[in-house]
């Protein structure tokens, strides 16, 4: 969708309608508030996570992996996948 954050009927009925095949309850709860966002990515379409300098690292440009890259950030963070850490530092670019 580019840069456009408009909401849609048809956007929303589809997650909605997804949402309810994982959480047959969802369709219970009350809708407040809804808000479209962008999801930032990086030219190579990998994460930056790492640390810049010391005591401030970066996790972002997750894309559309979002949560699911969750448990890798959580170890690159910790020093545990150190071959991946070097494809997502933020100093490649």
């Amino acid at each position: 969708m580019g840069f456009d954050t408009r909401v849609t009927a048809g956007g929303l009925y589809e997650l909605l309608r997804d949402a309810r095949e994982l959480v047959p309850g969802v369709t219970e709860l009350e809708l407040a508030d809804v808000v479209a966002g962008l999801r930032p990515c990086t030219p190579d379409n990998l994460p930056l996570v790492g640390e810049v300098r010391r005591g401030l690292a970066l996790a972002t440009g997750h894309h559309r992996g979002g949560v699911l890259l969750a448990p890798l950030t959580t170890a690159l963070l910790q020093g545990e996948e150190p071959e991946l850490a070097a494809l997502c530092s933020p100093q490649r670019f």
